[in-house]
């Protein structure tokens, strides 16, 4: 049987603003220590995915362009983080072209994998064949509302897809292996199964699609 397509992601991996997003901001723009700031983006996410397209060669990869506070790459079209409170308020003609960024990373990602598993497949609900492993590399800031998080690095899945609790496992054990002192955590320091890119493909694809999220604490890595 031929082995699962590997896809990489990285959802918050730039604290870029449009320009167009600049013009209508105008004085009310995004501050700069806030853009730099884990809430602009991923800190140090960017290195390890691209660190990890080099090494693994995975079938498809691909980063987001701009920062969550323009529009969240990693939600649903109807959370209520989408927009950030700095985008949330701007003119709807703006809102829509920030929407289209959005959708085009969405249709980039969702489009490799209707490549893969077909439309048959995607209704088979027991004993699926696995055609996509799917990580999406992400870090945490150390220390949130003043409560210091307690792990190295986070493994988020669905504990209730089995084939994504058999991956989770199996990359601790790798991790492990190579880092042997790291404290990992499964669903931590966020649930695998809250609104995210991985959910809405599990939705879509079904169990021949396998997403996990890797989080990094932001401790470990360098901008």
């Amino acid at each position: 049987m031929k082995a699962p397509a590997l896809m990489i992601t990285c959802e918050h991996a730039s604290n870029a603003v449009p320009d167009f997003v600049l013009r209508a901001l105008r004085d009310s723009k995004i501050p700069d220590e806030v853009l730099a700031s884990h809430r602009g983006y991923d800190i140090g996410a960017y290195n390890i995915f691209s660190n990890l397209v080099k090494r693994l060669k995975p079938d498809f990869h691909c980063s987001s362009r701009f920062s969550r506070l323009v529009v969240d790459m990693n939600r649903s079209s109807t959370s209520k983080s989408f927009y950030s409170e700095y985008t949330a308020s701007l003119p709807s003609a703006v809102k829509e072209y920030m929407f289209i960024l959005w959708k085009k990373y969405r249709e980039k990602i969702e489009n490799f994998v209707s490549g893969i598993i077909s439309a048959r497949e995607r209704k088979i609900e027991k004993e699926a064949p696995l055609k996509v492993i799917h990580l999406g590399i992400h870090s945490f800031t150390p220390v949130l509302n003043d409560v210091e998080r307690d792990a190295d690095v986070g493994i988020l899945y669905d504990p209730a897809r089995p084939t994504e609790a058999k991956i989770a496992t199996a990359l601790i054990k790798s991790i492990h292996e190579r880092a042997p002192w790291l404290k990992i955590r499964k669903n931590y320091p966020y649930l695998g199964k809250s609104d995210g890119l991985t959910t809405t493909l599990r939705q879509k694809f079904g169990p021949s699609y396998a997403g996990l999220e890797i989080e990094i604490n932001q401790k470990l890595l360098s901008k």
